[in-house]
């Protein structure tokens, strides 16, 4: 690959570790230094600035994804960092709702690994 989004390291937060797994090989294939987190709390214990872009899931143990990008954008060390949930809630109000939260994408599981790639170049 040769565009700027080869340096990027990107972030999946998700409590499946089949999900996690799944994309964690396929963004690998396409380039990126990926890690994982199994919940917002493990996540927030990592150098979130660091990362190009964070892949989260909704649904996760006490603190969801929607707590943890409203947390991220109002700090301003992780303010810019991309965001794209992937989740399997798929109603009007929940896309609109992260999307105001600061989103850059919003994703519905099932999801198609191509598209999520094409999303994320």
């Amino acid at each position: 690959m040769e565009n700027n989004l080869d340096k990027y390291r990107i972030l999946v937060v998700d409590d499946e570790e089949d999900i996690r797994d799944i994309l964690q090989y396929n963004l690998e294939l396409e380039g990126y230094d990926v890690d994982t987190a199994n919940s917002a709390e493990e996540a927030m214990r990592l150098p979130l600035a660091s990362y190009g872009l964070l892949l989260l899931d909704v649904m996760m143990g006490e603190i969801s994804g929607f707590k943890l990008a409203k947390r991220l954008k109002e700090d301003e060390t992780t303010a810019t960092v991309p965001i794209i949930f992937i989740t399997a809630l798929d109603s009007e109000e929940n896309t609109v709702r992260g999307l105001e939260l600061g989103a850059d994408d919003y994703i519905v599981k099932p999801f198609d690994t191509k598209e999520l790639v094409a999303r994320i170049k």
